[in-house]
């Protein structure tokens, strides 16, 4: 089944080999596009991205003209794509073994849902500090995967749910997606299984201010929706 795999790169040159090679290796990657676009990276992200394409035919290469964010380049990323499915895997995560098939699957067996997703191993890098994000039995035991490096969606409810948000900062654009998911009630599924490593180092998008105001403007946003319904 041809999937559109997206991957938002920014400043990763020694993050996103890791990514991209993990769906490579994916048993199910079948006839599959992995876009990987470059959000104006000032690191060695772009010479990467280009040798990376050398060795692979089904990795497409776009890049940014400026640095808009990740919501953007996801955004654009999705739209370049033509594919029926939608993946997405974050430059510092990986994609577990035969985690892409049992998604597809999910999504073949049953044509009411809309997207699947899966649990998240959180694993601390070598080196790295817990940040104070992070909680300490998140690396205990995996947890809940909603994110988008789980996630694999049918384009047209991506499309119906709508693109990221960009105005929110920091990564804060799929909670607010996946929110919006829930409110619009898209059926959807949860594997009892890892599908992706998320990993935890000194430069996670997560540990930004940018993140803590995108959230709080996300939580916010449907928190009064949600108050207008009632």
């Amino acid at each position: 089944m041809a999937i559109d795999i997206v991957v938002p790169v920014y400043n990763g040159a020694h993050l996103v080999g890791r990514a991209i090679r993990s769906a490579l290796a994916q048993d199910a990657l079948g006839a599959a596009t992995i876009i990987c676009i470059d959000d104006r990276s000032s690191d060695d992200s772009w010479r990467i991205l280009t040798e990376l394409a050398q060795t692979d035919d089904r990795i497409t290469l776009l890049r940014q003209d400026a640095n808009l964010g990740v919501a953007a380049a996801r955004n654009r990323a999705v739209r370049a794509g033509t594919s029926p499915l939608i993946a997405f895997l974050d430059q510092d995560d990986e994609w577990i073994p035969g985690s892409l098939g049992a998604r597809l699957t999910a999504l073949t067996d049953d044509p009411s849902l809309g997207y699947v997703t899966g649990l998240q191993q959180v694993e601390l890098d070598p080196g790295a500090v817990r940040p104070a994000w992070c909680r300490p039995e998140w690396l205990e035991r995996p947890q809940p995967g909603q994110l988008p490096s789980a996630l694999v969606v049918r384009r047209e409810v991506f499309l119906e749910v709508g693109f990221l948000d960009e105005k929110l900062g920091g990564g804060a654009d799929d909670f607010d997606w996946f929110a919006r998911s829930r409110r619009m009630g898209i059926p959807n599924r949860m594997l009892d299984e890892v599908v992706c490593i998320r990993h935890v180092h000194d430069t996670n998008a997560s540990a930004t201010p940018e993140t803590d105001a995108g959230l709080l403007a996300a939580v916010r946003r449907h928190v009064d929706e949600k108050r207008g319904r009632s």
